[in-house]
């Protein structure tokens, strides 16, 4: 076997999807930015959606609201550049979900971009626009993520099945061997 071969064949057996733990962490980050972020439109536009409150409550909201979703996303960093380094790289190998991947590595760099310019460097004149990219953005990420999901979810059932089937050429013998080891053959091997 040639050594691209070998390292195809040591990619496969490798597993994309993230352990219980990492996956139950991601998730709960991804759930608290988002709950964070729609927490803080919702405190904003309170007052358009016929909540009356004082502009010191209002004000006080949106605060708790920015500190929070701004310590989650220093978490998410972390979380995505482990992704980056791990997951999206052997599955960018394997070929799989690269479309949605693709969007959701785009989705979050601009979201890291938008997030830093509103906190250090857009003026109140330029912050709207920046400001709905930025939400806009977040919100359609949870979509994103759920598809992207769901996607490799569905690629993995079907690489199951794929490698379920039998194959062309063996007999039924040598289909139920598949995924055993070879039979003791030899002095030492039991009879």
């Amino acid at each position: 076997m040639s050594r691209a071969h070998e390292r195809t064949a040591a990619l496969l057996a490798r597993r994309i999807r993230l352990g219980v733990w990492w996956r139950r962490a991601l998730y709960g980050v991804v759930v608290a930015l988002a709950g964070s972020g729609i927490g803080w439109l919702l405190v904003h536009f309170a007052d358009s959606l016929g909540h009356d409150r004082s502009e010191l409550a209002r004000i006080a909201g949106e605060a708790f609201a920015l500190r929070v979703h701004g310590a989650t996303a220093i978490v998410a960093l972390i979380a995505v550049g482990a992704m980056l380094s791990t997951h999206s790289r052997l599955g960018w190998a394997l070929r799989r979900n690269r479309g949605s991947g693709s969007l959701l590595v785009v989705t979050l760099f601009v979201l890291i971009v938008t997030g830093y310019a509103l906190y250090y460097l857009v003026d109140e004149a330029s912050r709207p626009p920046v400001s709905l990219l930025h939400w806009g953005l977040g919100l359609a990420l949870v979509p994103a993520f759920i598809a992207h999901i769901a996607l490799g979810r569905r690629s993995r059932r079907g690489k199951d099945a794929l490698d379920a089937r039998p194959h062309r050429g063996r007999s039924p013998a040598a289909d139920a061997r598949v995924g055993q080891p070879p039979p003791a053959t030899g002095p030492f091997s039991k009879s």
